[in-house]
């Protein structure tokens, strides 16, 4: 009997162990004669018929050592599946490794690692053969990270960054850091957050306004801020209402012109000067939008908003040269507007009409002369030409610029007579201007 299961035995070892020989070829992997019941293995019912036939009687026995033998299968084919899978990671491309540790949660420490790359200083990293899957793989987890609104301080921590001193700067984990918290001070400028809160987020809150703009994340409550100005002058917010976002609406005197704030609304009221001026707002307007109307004498001094109406008042032209400068208006819209054409042309230029034009005439000659010495080529250059400009004032401004000394280049530009050859020169409208200027120009040297 016990010869008869000795033989019983040892061919099912011998089967067993020539399967999981074959483990590392999985294709000649095969599971045959074994099924899985309750999460254990039986063999199939003809061997277990074979075995009992061949035990003389003793099949309770027979059924105790077939199960240690099937017992020890399953311990067997737990150790080849791992070691298969094993293989097949190792065989995975990093590529597919990146998503799989991403879908996983995997810490930016862990890949590091995984890639090799653990240990190497700031100079070594971006050298790696492996930087690239890493970059890839922190890039890849800047918006997971923004949809679970990690603050500041979780990212620099889940970047192992060591507290955030100016040193911060230079490590190579910082990148991700600002990337993330640039397109964080976007939404929430997007969002209209309050400022103290965001403070907070920062950890500004913490720090002396006089050390601020040396904290690493003033950065990006600039950001949020400059985001914030920009939405609320598409938005026309009225001064006063940005004047309490701020927070600056219960400070006078000297605590409001030190406050950080201030220079944001101080920006924003400045650009709102200039395109009040644009549109040629009273006096009285803008005092109403200051929210300066019904004070008078001291009370309206002491207001901070009294320096904007004063600044509307004394700079409103150059505001409005600025303004429609912009808007392209050329020299001969400005003739036009000012009507100097009106002008008896024995007084002309003594009038104070004719200033302003030949005011607004150098200012579009200094604004364009300036890009080009900038590097700003020809074709780059505003074109404030205008088509219907007549002999009268293209004359008028000629002598503007043979007495500003304006260069050739430029008359020759102004002129719309750059690109042309000598022939074509000749025979063009404007080349009567362009002479009488290169004309006057050597008669002056030669004076001289």
């Amino acid at each position: 009997t016990g010869d008869a299961l000795l033989a019983s035995k040892f061919p099912t070892r011998e089967s067993t162990t020539k399967r999981f020989l074959r483990a590392d070829n999985p294709g000649s992997y095969s599971f045959k004669g074994i099924n899985r019941v309750n999460g254990d293995f039986e063999g199939d019912s003809a061997s277990t018929d074979d075995l009992e036939e061949r035990a003389g009687g003793v099949g309770t026995l027979e059924k105790l050592n077939t199960l240690k033998a099937f017992k020890s299968i399953s311990r067997g084919v737990a150790k080849a599946t791992n070691s298969f899978s094993k293989k097949i990671s190792r065989a995975l491309p990093i590529k597919s490794k990146l998503q799989v540790w991403s879908n996983n949660g995997k810490s930016v420490s862990f890949v590091r690692k995984e890639l090799g790359m653990d240990g190497l200083d700031s100079a070594r990293l971006t050298l790696a053969k492996n930087f690239k899957f890493y970059d890839d793989y922190v890039t890849s987890q800047l918006p997971l990270w923004a949809n679970k609104q990690l603050t500041p301080r979780e990212v620099a921590s889940k970047l192992s960054f060591r507290g955030l001193s100016g040193a911060v700067r230079s490590n190579p984990n910082f990148k991700y850091y600002d990337e993330y918290l640039v397109q964080q001070a976007l939404v929430w400028a997007k969002k209209d957050a309050d400022v103290d809160k965001i403070l907070v987020r920062l950890g500004l809150n913490l720090v002396p306004a006089a050390e601020r703009s040396q904290a690493v994340n003033n950065k990006y409550y600039d950001e949020f801020v400059a985001g914030l100005l920009r939405t609320w002058k598409e938005k026309d917010v009225p001064v006063t209402e940005v004047m309490t976002k701020l927070k600056l609406d219960q400070l006078t005197g000297e605590a409001l012109l030190p406050h950080p704030n201030y220079k944001y609304y101080k920006n924003y009221v400045k650009n709102n000067l200039k395109a009040w001026t644009t549109k040629g707002d009273s006096l009285d307007d803008v005092a109403v939008r200051l929210g300066l109307d019904n004070l008078q004498g001291k009370r309206l001094e002491a207001h901070p908003n009294f320096v904007f109406l004063e600044k509307y008042w004394t700079k409103r032209g150059k505001y409005q040269e600025n303004g429609w400068l912009k808007q392209g208006m050329t020299s001969y819209d400005m003739w036009k507007k000012l009507q100097v054409h009106r002008v008896r042309a024995s007084v002309r230029r003594q009038s104070a009409t004719y200033e302003a034009y030949e005011k607004y005439v150098n200012l579009i000659d200094d604004h364009i002369i300036r890009l080009h010495k900038r590097g700003f080529q020809d074709d780059q250059l505003p074109r404030l030409i205008s088509k219907d400009a007549t002999a009268d004032e293209l004359r008028e401004k000629t002598i503007i610029w043979i007495k500003m000394k304006r260069p050739e280049w430029y008359v020759k530009f102004s002129l719309g007579l750059d690109g042309l050859g000598e022939n074509a020169l000749k025979e063009a409208h404007n080349f009567q201007f362009y002479k009488y200027y290169i004309d006057s120009t050597n008669a002056v040297k030669h004076t001289i």
